[in-house]
């Protein structure tokens, strides 16, 4: 057995904070945009081919801009993090087997606290790397080893965005939290030139880029709602961009030019503005619909053929055409660990109360909950029910109940429209899914941490005692105990379909397979995982095997493995399924599963069996 051929259903939207830039980079030759989200750096091609590059080289640390190389044809990235590292990589991809494979080139510790921007120099041999530290807030360096290329000074406060001209001759510009504009010569790079006077003082600069070509402009805009040029080659101050027939109303995050002369701005009025520098005119608008916060644009990027992608604060990916008015299509999805899937219709949820309906076209979005989804039920699609932690159970974002003590957690039957919950004041409660009515309640012996259903039998695991306890799902008085005990706190149940066998696993990553029948440990061999068992999912039969044998196992040790009930010690590992932990697992059919993670993907993987 194995299981092969990773395939990308969704990768996470960049990540985004309120009231900061989120810097996008484009790369003409492959069509494909990059961003940070989490603790990986991903780049996203944007034709049909679908590739998704996920680097996950930054360990622990949460990746804060991702640039790609001037040099066509290069690939190479450099991605910056919040513990002060920039490490430059690169990709490869097999157009045989659709594998993609990360290679690092280089990996320097440059600041001491968050990184916030990198810039390549048009020769692709240097980087300027700016952000917040305890010594110094940027530097120039040598992309292969690291060297000294000059030193970054007239800031006080954080620097939060960085450009290197991208012709001769080599200047550079930084602005930050202080209000200044910082210009320098090189290389080596030193100070050349300052100007605090035209942004507002105690108004954040936001973002700054030098004119393509010759390099003749260098923008800045800010939080005081003003867009400033300078003179790229001098840094002397020319004029504001500024049009009478357009008031901006917010402050602007981010710049980016479309070419020599137009550049447009994202700004928290959930607009983006086309302008011309040389004109000092106003060209074009357009206004993204939507929350008033979510709506923001905190990042912006011209791409090939006069298109323009922006970012909303919400993660969503906008795409429009110079010339037309309306936006030509939006990218929605997750940037926030994934808690909570179901498939046929794909259905996830995420931490932050997320709700993404995948098999709609385009992809639809719901802010549902305010926070973290435990299940979902879709067996009445196109509706689905949630239950999340704010307490409540909603049908496609209509509330049908509210708990009395939180949720933890909950599990729904296969296709059944009813639902397990364990609250938090240690009650268990049948609830019918779509009309919210709590079909059986029942108050536990002691605190549950994991339950399990299915049409006939619901299970829970008890706390302190690691005991799985397992009743009649029509009447919760009636129930037994396994005599055997979980090693240790159970963190994981699944009954199989035919309520045979029994699955739980624990905080230890260990599983025992109960045989529901002689209710005896049938196997205590499934223990290949490291670290708590958060999802058991068992295979549905096939026309030629309706026998129950494979059960799909995640963790939050990243892997995914595939047990065998026939035969425990036969196993299909997948190792670094996810970044930081799986979190959920599900069998869309008999050779196909889908998991999602804390990284905020959603990947398919086919299942071969031998």
């Amino acid at each position: 057995m194995s299981l092969i051929e990773l395939r990308s259903i969704q990768p996470p939207q960049p990540a985004t904070l309120r009231n900061f830039t989120t810097h996008l980079s484009y790369d003409e030759n492959t069509n494909s945009i990059a961003y940070p989200c989490g603790k990986s750096a991903y780049v996203r091609y944007l034709d049909d081919s679908g590739i998704v590059v996920q680097f996950t080289g930054h360990g622990t640390a949460n990746v804060t801009v991702v640039k790609f190389s001037p040099i066509k044809g290069s690939q190479y990235v450099c991605s910056g993090d919040e513990s002060g590292k920039v490490i430059v990589w690169g990709w490869t991809y097999d157009t045989d087997t659709h594998a993609v494979e990360t290679i690092v080139k280089s990996e320097f510790q440059v600041l001491a606290g968050p990184i916030t921007d990198v810039s390549w120099d048009f020769e692709g041999r240097r980087l300027c790397v700016v952000g917040e530290g305890r010594d110094k807030f940027g530097a120039f360096i040598s992309w292969d080893s690291g060297n000294s290329l000059g030193e970054i000074s007239g800031h006080s406060q954080r620097i939060n965005a960085c450009h290197m001209k991208q012709s001769r001759p080599m200047r550079c510009i930084t602005v930050g939290d202080d209000g200044s504009v910082v210009f320098y010569q090189g290389p080596p790079f030193k100070f050349s030139a300052s100007d605090r006077t035209h942004h507002d003082q105690g108004k954040f600069v936001r973002d700054v880029q030098f004119s393509p070509g010759s390099g003749g402009y260098a923008v800045t805009v800010g939080y005081d709602r003003k867009i400033v040029c300078f003179d790229g080659k001098t840094g002397e101050f020319i004029k504001y961009i500024e049009d009478e027939s357009e008031k901006v109303e917010g402050g602007i995050f981010a710049v980016s030019w479309v070419d020599e002369t137009r550049f447009v701005t994202a700004s928290a009025d959930a607009t983006i503005r086309l302008w011309c520098a040389k004109e000092n005119k106003f060209l074009q608008k357009w206004v993204v619909s939507g929350d008033s916060v979510g709506s923001q644009q905190v990042g912006v990027v011209s791409s090939k053929n006069e298109q323009i992608i922006s970012l909303s604060l919400d993660g969503s990916l906008n795409f429009f055409k110079i010339g037309e008015n309306d936006i030509i299509k939006s990218m929605k999805g997750h940037n926030k660990g994934i808690t909570a899937l179901a498939v046929r219709p794909l259905i996830t949820g995420s931490y932050d109360g997320r709700i993404m309906e995948w098999d709609n076209i385009p992809e639809t979005m719901h802010q549902d909950h305010s926070n973290l989804v435990v299940a979902i039920d879709n067996s009445e699609a196109p509706k689905y029910a949630s239950i999340s932690w704010d307490d409540t159970l909603k049908v496609s974002d209509i509330t049908k109940y509210q708990f009395e003590g939180q949720p933890k957690v909950a599990s729904s039957a296969n296709n059944g429209g009813t639902v397990a919950v364990v609250t938090d004041n240690d009650y268990l409660l049948i609830m019918n899914s779509y009309t919210g009515e709590v079909l059986q309640k029942k108050a536990l012996s002691e605190p549950a941490s994991a339950v399990g259903i299915t049409s006939g039998l619901v299970a829970v695991g008890l706390e302190r005692t690691n005991a799985v306890e397992v009743f009649k799902a029509s009447d919760l008085e009636v129930s037994y105990k396994l005599p055997i005990p979980l090693r240790a706190t159970p963190s994981c149940i699944s009954v199989s379909p035919s309520e045979g066998y029994l699955a739980a696993g624990d905080v230890m990553g260990k599983i025992l397979l109960y045989d529901l029948s002689t209710k005896d440990v049938k196997t205590s061999r499934w223990a290949f995982h490291t670290s708590r068992i958060t999802a058991i999912a068992w295979r549905p039969s096939t026309e030629d095997d309706d026998e129950e044998d494979l059960v799909a196992t995640a963790s939050l040790d990243t892997n995914v493995f595939v047990y065998s009930v026939k035969r425990p010690m036969r196993t299909i590992k997948r190792l670094n399924a996810h970044k930081d932990g799986v979190s959920v697992v599900r069998w869309e059919d008999a050779s196909t599963l889908v998991s999602c993670g804390s990284d905020a993907c959603i990947k398919r993987w086919n299942v071969i069996i031998e």
